[in-house]
């Protein structure tokens, strides 16, 4: 927030609480003077009115200077407090001597209060919490609410300011007021006005409830508070007019509503309001406290005291008492930011509860949210969301996550940050960071096991079509060539003979190519060998045409590294012999925690490889299997330098 932003919160509040701190502290001299007290005269409720609507009202409007329900709640809460400030002054002076304008300020205070209070059940509650009525359709409870608080407003204003005397002392004997001839409006138009007032109050629950149904789940928990807030007050209300000591009753009406409202914007962050929340909140807190101290300490020992003795008794609870609601109101709206110890307890406890996998990250997303109050958490990898919690807004701060000294990801929140804020992330980050390089793991994990089932069932599929259309057909011809010699060796043993040469010759095709199937499988020269050896062997195979140097040092190396390198080699090298035009090719293999296979060639590079036939499967043939075992594949090439192959092969997780 802002320091302009901040005035504008300040400030107005200032107001709202002096003249509320104003009335209370002429009320021991009314009181001594006879005057009725501040809840019979309901001046009580106009004190707590006035700092309910029109705190968080002062918030909303600082935050979004457009909204209405702001603006409404402004006016409510001032009209409120500025009323009964003004009733206050005009009681001290009308029986204590005399005060300039103290006749106007009585009758100002006498009616201002009406629109403000009527507003509360109808107008705030038809077009809350956007400001805009639920439909079109709602229009004609809209105007029966306006029509209800003018006809009220000027009945008020058209009366005698005695009227409010028949609760009690008010007003010296004789007393008339600045206007003493005033009825008010006829009889059936105030009958109206109360008619149209509770038409759209009850118009204004259904709106609630209207709009309850249509909304979201998180719209709806909003509500939830807002409406039962709503039901008690207007109840309250009722219940007040219907009892004859409903003083009390009337004084605490509106505090259910605005609580609603408190727990709306804090819990479910209803208009998403600054960091400043959480002070107002305190502020608020202990003006409420000191206000029911004062009233409480003047009224019981405020004779045996004094007025000046019970102040310093209220104000010497200023300070335990702002530090108390301070931490509440920090733990409402922060959570436990400023527990970091805490914090991390949650999150570890949330990550050795996680049960699949990918459970940690949504788990500790949907934590760091419910414990430091934010809208909305996200964890990035690679710049897509893996894991979120609550809805994304338009603000949004973004938190690197590092894993020794790696980059693994990003943590997103969804609100404006303060330093402190930052430090605590700062902490909690390296924690997440585990549990996403954790998930990047799994997930590498997952690829590499999709990749190997898919890589098998290709192996499958090449052995049924080897088996099928080679081998399967040749024996079938075999058979057949097989009972027709049969039948030709008693009448025709010359013609039997030639079958026989040429089903000899067949059968020796087809054990070639069974032993092609096998070899593809396995080469022998690994198992008779080692890999050393099958490499050495297999560049002797390109004497002629290609000079193959080997260098290999290698202890016992598992199955899967073995046959892999032996594939990717004997891919390169023909590579080399028949399409770089390669003369010269060494191989260098070794291996420790990693197997790294060099082969370098003095060919003429990979400029010819993109038009040579079935080249492009031979380079993705290789790099299949280096991934397929965790591995890296990396293939550089100038043209006429040579190409240049390097595979590292993780010997750890194979």
């Amino acid at each position: 927030m802002t320091d302009r932003t901040t005035w504008r919160v300040v400030v107005p509040v200032s107001v709202l609480v002096l003249l509320v701190a104003m009335t209370l502290a002429v009320e021991p001299r009314l009181s001594h003077i006879g005057v009725t007290g501040i809840v019979e005269r309901f001046d009580a409720f106009r004190c707590v009115a006035g700092l309910a609507f029109g705190v968080p009202g002062v918030l909303v409007v600082a935050q979004r200077p457009a909204s209405r329900v702001g603006w409404l709640m402004v006016v409510i809460g001032a009209a409120q407090a500025g009323g009964v400030a003004l009733g206050a002054y005009g009681l001290l002076g009308i029986n204590d001597g005399g005060l300039p304008g103290d006749d106007w300020a009585m009758w100002l205070s006498n009616w201002i209060w009406v629109p403000a209070y009527l507003a509360v059940p109808t107008v705030l509650l038809l077009i809350f919490p956007d400001g805009r009525l639920p439909s079109p359709r709602w229009r004609p409870a809209l105007a029966a609410a306006i029509a209800g608080i003018a006809v009220a407003a000027l009945d008020w204003i058209f009366q005698p300011v005695t009227l409010m005397g028949e609760v009690g002392r008010m007003y010296p004997p004789g007393y008339q007021g600045v206007f003493a001839n005033l009825t008010g409006v006829p009889q059936a138009v105030r009958t109206a006005g109360t008619v149209c007032s509770l038409i759209a109050a009850v118009a204004a629950l259904a709106s609630l409830v209207v709009r309850y149904r249509r909304a979201d789940e998180q719209m709806r928990r909003r509500l939830q508070w807002i409406v039962a807030g709503a039901l008690l007050t207007v109840s309250m209300f009722g219940l007040a007019l219907m009892v004859p000591w409903g003083a009390p009753i009337v004084a605490l009406a509106c505090v259910p509503l605005s609580a609603g409202v408190a727990v709306a914007v804090v819990a479910y962050r209803l208009w998403d309001l600054d960091l400043l929340l959480s002070r107002a909140l305190a502020f608020g807190a202990v003006s409420v406290l000191l206000l029911a101290g004062y009233a409480l300490i003047a009224f019981t020992l405020g004779g045996v005291l004094g007025a000046g003795a019970a102040a310093v008794l209220v104000a010497l609870a200023v300070h335990p008492l702002y530090l108390r609601a301070g931490a509440a109101a920090n733990r409402l709206v922060y959570g436990d930011r400023d527990d970091p110890a805490r914090a991390l307890r949650r999150l570890a406890a949330r990550l050795s509860d996680a049960g699949a996998p990918e459970d940690p990250l949504e788990r500790m997303a949907a934590e760091i949210g419910r414990v430091l109050r934010m809208p909305y958490v996200a964890v990035e990898e690679h710049g897509a969301v893996v894991a979120s919690w609550g809805a994304r807004g338009e603000v949004a701060e973004r938190v690197p996550l590092h894993h020794q000294s790696h980059d693994v990801g990003t943590l997103v929140v969804g609100e404006r940050l303060r330093p402190k804020d930052r430090a605590l992330l700062a902490e909690l980050a390296p924690h997440l960071a585990v549990a996403v390089h954790a998930h990047r793991l799994s997930a590498d994990l997952e690829r590499s096991h999709a990749r190997l089932l898919a890589a098998r069932q290709e192996e499958r599929d090449r052995l049924r079509y080897e088996l099928h259309d080679g081998v399967g057909p040749t024996l079938a011809a075999v058979a057949l060539q097989m009972d027709r010699g049969r039948r030709l060796v008693d009448t025709d043993p010359g013609k039997a003979k030639e079958i026989m040469d040429d089903l000899s010759a067949r059968i020796r095709a087809t054990v070639g190519n069974v032993r092609a199937i096998v070899n593809d499988l396995r080469p022998p020269p690994l198992d008779d060998l080692g890999l050393a050896g099958a490499l050495a062997e297999l560049g002797k195979g390109f004497a002629g045409h290609l000079a193959v140097e080997v260098e290999a040092d290698l202890p016992a190396l598992p199955a899967p590294i073995e046959l892999a390198t032996y594939r990717i080699a004997a891919e390169a090298l023909t590579n080399a012999a028949r399409h770089a035009n390669a003369s010269r090719c060494t191989v260098h293999v070794r291996a420790r925690d990693t197997l790294e296979l060099h082969i370098d060639d003095d060919g003429v590079g990979l400029a010819s490889l993109g038009s040579a036939p079935g080249q492009g499967i031979g380079l993705t043939s290789m790099r299949r299997r280096s991934e397929e075992l965790g591995g890296t594949f990396e293939l550089r090439s100038g043209d006429g330098t040579g190409t240049h192959l390097v595979v590292r092969l993780p010997l750890a997780t194979s």
